[in-house]
Formats: C-alpha cells, structure tokens, sequence
C-alpha cells in the first residue's frame, strides 16, 4: 500500500469519526449567547468602597444543526465533541470557533435549559446561551439564501456611522457604535467590549441617545 494512499485512507476514517459523534438533541436549535454582567468593589482614597457594574454583551446568534454544523453569527464550521482536561464525569462539552478563530468549548445545563460557555481549553466560564425559541428544534441544514435578479431597493439610514446609539438585548438598551449599514441593518459595536461581539442589527432595535 503506497504511503500517499494510507494517509488519505486514515484521513478519511478519522473525517467520519469525527462527524459521526452524536450531537445530543438537546442543544440543537438557535441560542442567544450572552456575556454576563460583572460586578467590581473599588476602595476610594478616603476607604470608601463603591460597587462598579460592567453590563453583560451580546455574542453572535448560534444555530446548531443535527447533521453536526453550526453557524454562529456569519462563520460556519462543524461542531466537535472534546474531552478537555476539566471534564466533569457525565459531562459532555463540545468545540466551536468564531470568525476570528478563537475557540469555545459548552456543555448543556438540563436544569435550566442553558449552554454553558467556557473559555477554549482553559475552562473558565465566560458566556451563557440561553434558547430562543422556547425549545429544542432539530434544523437539518444551513439554507443558503436563494439568489435573486432583482436589485433591493436602497434604504436611507437613520443612523451614522460612527453615531453612539443604545442597542436593546434581550429587553435592556446597551450602549453602542454604529460602524457600518447595509441592505437595511445596522453594524454595531458594543462599547467598552471587543470587537469580537459586534453584531448586525435591525433598526427597531436602535435608538438614538437622549441629547444633554
């Protein structure tokens, strides 16, 4: 057997292995994904201690298929079932990655009906995920949107780039950047959070600062 084609072979047995994990029905579907919030204490000079609260931020939509692929904000890639060496016994957590190639490991909370986010191979918890329709869905496959002839008619933005807006979340206004517009959406940037967590958003959820 020449060495060219045992490799291929191998790299072919170990492709459908991969695929061929079970991806537990429980986590199929779309999620929010979701920073939480964090709260600091901070000593004054004069021994004061003030509470600081840093508000949470949203991460990308995540949808999860039952062939084994996801899609999280605009990136696409198949799922992977790991055994990081935080493992829980009974615990099984997967692998995605972003855009940016950062990886991410979840596990599902039965209880609450919850993804639980850590931080890829160091296991710190560091996002939520939290379903957006109210149960487990099974979508087969990711559907590629269906070209057309026609050009979509331009829409004026109410917003400029660059504006500072609030952006609301999961019923709560965040305050944001708008950084780009298209096709009748908004980009934005959440502030003081990196630009990992910038989102395309629908103007009914922008509005516009109070002016002081």
């Amino acid at each position: 057997m020449k060495p060219k084609f045992l490799f291929t072979l191998l790299w072919l047995m170990g492709h459908y292995y991969l695929y061929a994990q079970k991806i537990a029905s429980e986590i199929l579907g779309k999620w929010d994904v979701w920073i939480p919030g964090a709260v600091t204490y901070v000593v004054t000079n004069d021994n004061r201690t003030n509470m600081i609260y840093q508000h949470g931020a949203a991460m990308n939509t995540l949808t999860i298929y039952n062939n084994g692929k996801y899609t999280w904000g605009e990136y696409s890639d198949n799922i992977k079932i790991v055994s990081p060496w935080y493992a829980q016994e009974g615990v099984t957590y997967y692998r995605i990655s972003d855009a940016r190639k950062n990886t991410y490991d979840f596990w599902y909370k039965k209880d609450t009906d919850q993804l639980i986010f850590l931080a890829g191979e160091v296991g710190g918890h560091i996002a939520t995920g939290t379903r957006l329709n109210g149960k487990a869905t099974a979508p087969s496959e990711i559907k590629k949107p269906v070209p057309t002839r026609e050009k979509p008619k331009a829409v004026p933005a109410a917003f400029k780039t660059g504006q500072e807006v609030l952006v609301e979340w999961s019923g709560s206004w965040y305050n944001a950047k708008i950084l780009d517009y298209k096709d009748g959406q908004y980009k934005i940037h959440y502030i003081g959070w990196g630009s990992t967590w910038d989102e395309w958003v629908k103007p009914s959820r922008i509005k516009a600062k109070d002016k002081k």
